[in-house]
């Protein structure tokens, strides 16, 4: 496997921006759909668990909800399913790249924004599917756990169409900037030799 310096960088700071999403309503998912469609399964993954982590650190600076708390008391589920969620985008981006081989712009287009949806509709399935399996009672001030399923998955909807909007022309402006310079390092040690 080889990993260059920069997706190394480019994995260091999309794990980063997780942060800075993490503040924002529906686009919270967007550097790990990112990763999945520009970079390798490993640093796809990495970057899927950057962002499992930081949820569970933002349950804890700012447990304003049942969600938060629910995070907090099984941690593995804020976790796991973005690492899992991840790693399905990746595998449909290349499941597509392979069996469509799409080389026109539109083409990339689709196949990165149709990757990312299915990226985003995993990672609400998991989560709330694992909030429904695992913790079906739990609850805090008479609230419980299930009263807010609804709400998460309206939540995964808006972001699944944010995901299939805005990944593809992140993505793709990504990929041929990472891809260009690949080029040129391999020139360069081609022409050294």
């Amino acid at each position: 496997m080889n990993i260059s310096t920069r997706s190394i960088t480019l994995a260091a700071t999309l794990s980063a921006l997780c942060a800075v999403t993490g503040l924002l309503p529906y686009v919270f998912f967007l550097p790990v759909m990112v990763a999945a469609t520009t970079l390798s399964v490993g640093i796809t993954a990495f970057v899927g668990a950057a962002f499992g982590a930081i949820s569970i650190a933002y349950s804890f600076l700012r447990p304003t909800g049942i969600v938060a708390a629910a995070f907090i008391n099984a941690p593995y589920i804020a976790i796991l399913p973005r690492v899992a969620a991840a790693l399905c985008a990746f595998g449909a981006f290349k499941l597509i790249e392979r069996t469509m081989k799409p080389q026109q712009k539109h083409a990339k287009f689709a196949a990165v924004s149709v990757s990312a949806a299915i990226g985003s509709l995993m990672n609400t399935a998991l989560v709330v599917g694992l909030f429904v399996l695992i913790m079906p009672n739990f609850e805090i001030g008479g609230v419980t756990l299930l009263i807010a399923v609804p709400e998460m998955l309206i939540s995964g909807t808006i972001e699944c169409v944010c995901m299939a909007a805005l990944i593809p022309p992140i993505s793709l402006t990504l990929g041929r900037v990472v891809l260009r310079g690949r080029a040129n390092d391999k020139r360069r040690v081609d022409g050294n030799r």
